[in-house]
């Protein structure tokens, strides 16, 4: 009787977190028209409370007041749901076998947890770099070897659990693809590396991270790069970097900025209440301007606003405004304006950028890829891109790896726990954009979809064997 009521009580519970989850898809989506993709990520998802704003359940043109209500966040709403499986788990699913075949069932669990970290981890992969191809046969045998380690723990679900081996099998893979996804959202890394023909690149662009660096460029023979990350800059803060000869305050943190414009294109009502900035701010209208939609096409140029004060005087050295339309990376190699900064008789460049992450392989041995020829086939009398692929060399001198290879889409090369996609290209085809993820358990769903059919499908035979003997 009691089993019953817990069964029924977390059946409700389910219920519950699964409306709730709708809930917050619905408001995810309706924030869309007017925030990023990334900012509702992890204002209602990646997080444990979700702020809503009450204003995206009307229509735009109501006067909805700017109320934010607190709601489970998608990792409070999955954790619930983990800690609801594995206590129905605990409690219906015990195991009541001894002696020998619990022995058994237990080498079996055990070599099972084994190989699914194998298929994980690596094995059956190329041990170095390679372009993967064939895309059927490919995703053909990454379920094989999911198929292989579901097997392997059905057997040991079946000495352990005997004819409700299908049932827990089928948890134990739900359980694994919501644990999987919880780890996937907080350590999955996209980024992208930009590169022209002839051109060797060692960074990766982290696409949805910025930064704000300082270049010393007055020494010819090495450059000396300080990196301010964006969680420091806030409006009203004073910077003191011991690297650097000057300090810097943070006037504004833009969320997205306009594409700079000629200042004498502007309005002189807007133009009175621009600020007097110095380098490209003196001559381009550069503002704020609200983030856009999470649309096909839509991104976002942040901006920082910046006053840069001699550290010895006191003096300011002019105000800056520095916008990601700035950083060639963002506008495909079409534009390049340092903001360059004279302090002490030393020159600084200074960009507001993508966060850098310089590539280094699994040793912590630095690589790079020189992109040694662009293809972009199109078809015949129009512009639609019919394919296009990058021949690169990879070098990683500490690790002995020099090797050419074809990267094309839907053929991505791996390598040092990095998948390299063929993404998009440069104008006039002269050079390609590579979107590289990192993505430790990108083996997960593979393997939980296969332990969860492999579960469901035994799960069924034996309910219909047992219907067919009581009907003989």
């Amino acid at each position: 009787m009691n089993k019953a009521v817990d069964f029924f009580l977390s059946l409700k519970l389910t219920v519950v977190l699964l409306g709730l989850s709708m809930v917050l898809i619905l408001a995810g989506t309706l924030a869309q028209v007017d925030k990023g993709i990334w900012t509702v990520m992890d204002q209602y998802f990646r997080c444990f409370i979700a702020w809503i704003d009450l204003y995206v359940f009307f229509p735009r043109s109501m006067d909805i007041p700017r109320v934010k209500i607190p709601f489970p966040g998608g990792f409070l709403i999955g954790t619930l749901l983990v800690i609801n499986l594995l206590t129905v788990h605990w409690a219906s699913f015990k195991i009541t076998v001894k002696g020998g075949r619990k022995a058994a069932g237990l080498i079996f669990l055990m070599l099972g947890v084994l190989v699914t970290i194998g298929v994980m981890f690596g094995w059956g992969t190329a041990p170095v770099a390679a372009t993967e191809n064939d895309a059927f046969w490919r995703v053909f045998l990454r379920l094989g070897r999911g198929t292989l380690a579901a097997a392997v723990l059905y057997v040991a679900c079946v000495f352990l659990y005997r004819q409700r081996a299908g049932m827990v099998l089928l948890h134990s893979g739900i359980l694994f693809l919501l644990i999987g996804e919880f780890i996937t959202a907080l350590l999955a890394v996209e980024a992208t590396m930009t590169i022209r023909e002839g051109e060797t690149v060692n960074y990766l662009d982290r696409s949805q991270q910025m930064e704000l660096s300082f270049t010393d460029t007055s020494h010819p023979d090495h450059d000396t790069v300080t990196v301010i990350p964006q969680r420091r800059l806030k409006e009203g803060v004073f910077l003191q970097p011991e690297e650097l000869p000057f300090d810097i305050k943070v006037h504004r943190y833009m969320v997205n900025s306009n594409r700079p414009q000629p200042l004498q294109s502007i309005s002189e009502e807007f133009r009175n209440r621009y600020p007097a900035y110095e380098g490209f701010g003196s001559r381009l209208y550069v503002a704020e301007q609200p983030e856009v939609s999470g649309t096909a096409g839509a991104r976002n140029a942040p901006a920082v606003d910046i006053e840069v004060f001699d550290r010895t005087t006191g003096n300011s050295l002019g105000r800056y405004i520095l916008s990601l339309w700035f950083y060639p990376n963002f506008v495909n190699r079409s534009w390049d304006m340092p903001t360059r900064i004279q302090v002490a008789g030393q020159e600084y460049t200074a960009y507001f950028r993508f966060r850098r992450e310089y590539a280094t392989s699994r040793s912590g041995n630095p690589f790079s890829v020189t992109l040694l020829d662009f293809v972009h086939e199109r078809y015949e009398g129009t512009q639609v891109p019919k394919n296009f692929s990058s021949q690169i060399l990879l070098v990683n001198e500490g690790d002995n790896v020099e090797r050419e290879l074809r990267i094309w889409m839907n053929n991505p090369l791996r390598y040092a726990r990095r998948t390299f996609y063929q993404s998009g290209y440069l104008p006039d085809d002269s050079g390609t954009i590579l979107q590289v993820v990192r993505n430790d358990t990108w083996m997960v769903p593979y393997l939980a979809c296969m332990i969860v059919f492999v579960g469901m499908a035994a799960q069924f035979i034996q309910s219909f064997g047992r219907h067919l003997r009581r009907d003989a």
